[in-house]
């Protein structure tokens, strides 16, 4: 590497020499692709359209390296190393990474191996203090899974937790607090963690749920979250759990739920047809991501889809998630009821643990990303979003779909509406094996994204 270069150094002033390298890192298997799929404009929309990679595939039949190509193109903005080393790293093209700034990797990776030389102490079991080794002014330890490989996963200090959030500081953001918000089974802190902003999760006790439940969806994120890695799953930094508090740090999303972005919460702007269309296939990935590995979310929601600052989707919340005990994707049954009533499906209600019930609660997202509503609101009639289509379907009626749509949003058009629409009320099927599969889902959503990429031409 050029000694140089740092994270200020404009992408347009890499040395051909260093663009060459990384080529030989994203050239191979086309995982320029990804790349080229995370860059994106200051206002999260996607900076290259179909048009574009169309272009740069072109390249490769002429012998050129897409790569090359990319930064060129890019670094004609003021984008920096820093930024390209980030979206690297959020795709886990670490080699591609460290070939800008080996310094600052290598330095983490340091930290990772002291704390891995250091005597591990023996698993802990939930609400057992832990007792430091004398002298040790270490204030995490790497977890490590039952086969003893290294996750990258820390386990806190519930001090070190408080120290970051200011004591759990309950008053808002806006008030000068540290709470981010609350969910079913806890609240949500912003921290500073060695520089890096993190989301601190902790876990609450309710009067339906006692403490062993709660350990058990604390013990069933955790495992879900270092086992199951992808650019559109929240990423898990560590978690906590001596003197019996429960917490769980993730990488912060700046730009919070797509619950709040549709509500336009504390002022943001309007999501956009052609961004709103972004995300659910984003989300979509995620899901398909999930079930591909034979995991059943559970509790597949508006609020519990997370968007960094880039607009990328990330889905949330594992502490329901169900793994298949045989490997395969089919019916499970479970005697206790979870999940939101305003997404579940009919036989969700009845104990039935499916992918195609996270299909009926994603086809309730997609209403919510047409419309701007929430999923249910007691003053409004149907109470529930999901009903809202047999009014839109019913000629009698005087709801159109056309009424339906976001008054927030202008860029749409009728037949890109129609096809989110149609494919909503296709996941909302009652009977379960009328519902497309999450593969076809994506599939769908991302025939309109291409849509829109070309009308955009």
């Amino acid at each position: 590497m050029d000694s140089s270069v740092t994270s200020a150094t404009y992408v347009r002033n890499i040395s051909y020499s260093l663009r060459r390298k990384l080529s030989d890192c994203l050239d191979p298997y086309e995982t320029w692709r990804d790349l080229i799929v995370a860059l994106r404009k200051p206002n999260g929309e996607p900076r290259y359209t179909q048009h574009h990679v169309r272009r740069f595939e072109g390249l490769v039949a002429q012998g050129k390296s897409v790569t090359v190509e990319l930064l060129n193109d890019w670094g004609t903005t003021n984008s920096t190393v820093g930024e390209l080393v980030d979206i690297l790293r959020s795709l886990n093209l670490l080699a591609a990474a460290n070939l800008l700034l080996p310094e600052v990797l290598s330095k983490e990776t340091q930290q990772v191996s002291s704390v891995k030389a250091e005597k591990c102490p023996p698993t802990l079991l939930l609400g057992e203090a832990p007792n430091p080794p004398a002298g040790s002014s270490l204030q995490t330890q790497t977890l490590l899974d039952d086969g003893g490989d290294d996750t990258g996963v820390s386990r806190f200090l519930y001090g070190e937790l408080m120290r970051i959030t200011r004591n759990f500081d309950d008053r808002s953001i806006s008030d000068g607090g540290s709470r981010i918000g609350a969910g079913g089974f806890g609240t949500v802190y912003k921290g500073l963690l060695d520089s890096r902003l993190v989301a601190v999760k902790k876990l609450s006790p309710m009067e339906d749920m006692p403490l062993e439940s709660l350990q058990l969806q604390f013990n069933q994120e955790i495992q879900t979250l270092k086992v199951l890695k992808h650019q559109n799953l929240v990423d898990m930094v560590g978690f906590s759990s001596d003197e019996q508090h429960l917490c769980i740090v993730y990488a912060l999303m700046a730009n919070g739920s797509l619950l709040d972005r549709l509500a336009c919460l504390d002022g943001s702007p309007p999501l956009s047809w052609q961004l709103r269309c972004f995300i659910s296939e984003g989300a979509a990935r995620g899901l398909e991501y999930l079930h591909s590995n034979h995991h059943v979310h559970r509790d597949v929601k508006s609020a519990n889809i997370l968007l960094d600052e880039n607009y990328v989707a990330k889905i949330s919340d594992f502490g329901l998630t169900r793994a298949s005990a045989n490997r395969t994707s089919t019916t499970m049954m479970t005697e206790r009821i979870v999940g939101t009533r305003a997404y579940m499906a009919p036989e969700a209600l009845r104990g039935e643990v499916t992918p195609k019930s996270d299909v009926f609660s994603f086809g309730v997202v997609l209403l919510e990303i047409l419309s701007g509503l929430p999923p249910a609101d007691e003053k409004q009639e149907p109470q529930f979003l999901m009903e809202f289509r047999y009014d839109i379907d019913d000629e009698d009626e005087e709801l159109t779909l056309e009424d339906f749509v976001d008054k927030k949003m202008s860029d749409w058009t009728k037949g890109q509406v129609e096809s989110i629409y149609c494919l909503a009320s296709n996941c909302l099927h009652e009977r379960k094996n009328r519902r497309p599969v999450i593969k076809q889902v994506l599939s769908e959503i991302h025939s309109v994204v291409k849509t829109i990429f070309l009308d955009s031409q």
